[in-house]
């Protein structure tokens, strides 16, 4: 039993090496970083709270952070219901019902770059579908992404994001569908349940967990957002701070200017704010989420 015992630590001693080299001290050293200034090559000078003041003083932090709550405000609900509802046709009795899964998945697996050049195409303010279409409803033509209206632009991206990440979260919740029982369906039929009845009394209640999942997952994801911005709007450093993000702000100050303690202090500000929306969606699970 001795000897298995050995063997059973000599087995977690990988695990336990890599959460502390990958996770545990970049968590800590970071948290220390926001406290100093360091520029990569220098060692680190302690500085205390400045860091923290800077930031929050600065103007264009506040946009980034107007920027990524309404991004957020739009991208959270609209793929979260455009993934449930896409979930819901899927799991009907339909023909080429896995074509359709596959269709609909194609985008997750889509590289940013590729989908992001055809979505540039789509906003082209000359040639684009978009405009296009404008162009035959008598409209005139709009700049989707190099509009001077910061909403116009964060709204344009956010509806890239559903386009990426709903097959994502549509999967999550059909897999939720599927664990309905088709005697509890049938049941309900038999005592004169519709489809909207259906929908809202017993599949809505069984996936809820299932959509509160995806919420979190979403508005995690909304918070970080970086390569939908950054294959939308260009490199890093010609992005308008009307149009800026936090990750974009913190990349630009780490990696271009060296403030690797100003951008720490960032970081950490961000995890706080998607931190105490988390406590509030986790808050507000009981009022709609039912487990059983």
């Amino acid at each position: 039993m001795r000897k298995q015992g050995w063997w059973g630590f000599v087995f977690t001693v990988p695990f336990v090496l890599q959460l502390l080299i990958f996770f545990l001290f970049p968590f800590v050293f970071s948290l220390y970083l926001t406290f100093t200034k360091w520029d990569l090559f220098n060692p680190p000078q302690w500085i205390g709270l400045r860091n923290w003041s800077q930031f929050l003083h600065q103007q264009v932090f506040w946009l980034s952070m107007r920027n990524v709550g309404y991004f957020a405000i739009l991208f959270v609900p609209l793929q979260t219901f455009t993934a449930l509802i896409l979930a819901y046709l899927l799991n009907q009795q339909i023909r080429g019902k896995s074509l359709f899964r596959m269709i609909y998945f194609l985008p997750v697996i889509t590289p940013w770059v590729a989908g992001g050049m055809i979505w540039l195409w789509i906003y082209n303010n000359e040639y684009g579908l978009l405009n296009w279409i404008l162009h035959t409803l008598g409209l005139q033509p709009v700049d989707w992404i190099r509009s001077g209206k910061w909403w116009l632009v964060i709204g344009s991206i956010a509806l890239v994001n559903i386009w990426k990440g709903a097959g994502y979260s549509m999967v999550l919740i059909l897999a939720g569908m599927q664990n309905i029982s088709e005697e509890m369906l049938e049941a309900a039929r038999m005592d004169g349940a519709t489809g909207w009845t259906l929908f809202t009394k017993i599949t809505m209640p069984i996936v809820s967990p299932m959509v509160y999942m995806v919420m979190i997952l979403s508005t995690i994801s909304a918070f970080h957002a970086f390569d939908v911005f950054l294959v939308m709007l260009g490199d890093v450093i010609s992005v308008a701070d009307r149009n800026m993000v936090p990750n974009i702000l913190i990349y630009r100050d780490s990696f271009l200017n060296f403030k690797m303690g100003s951008a720490s202090a960032m970081a950490w500000g961000l995890f706080l704010v998607i931190l105490a929306i988390t406590i509030v969606q986790k808050v507000t699970e009981k009022r709609w989420v039912h487990y059983e």
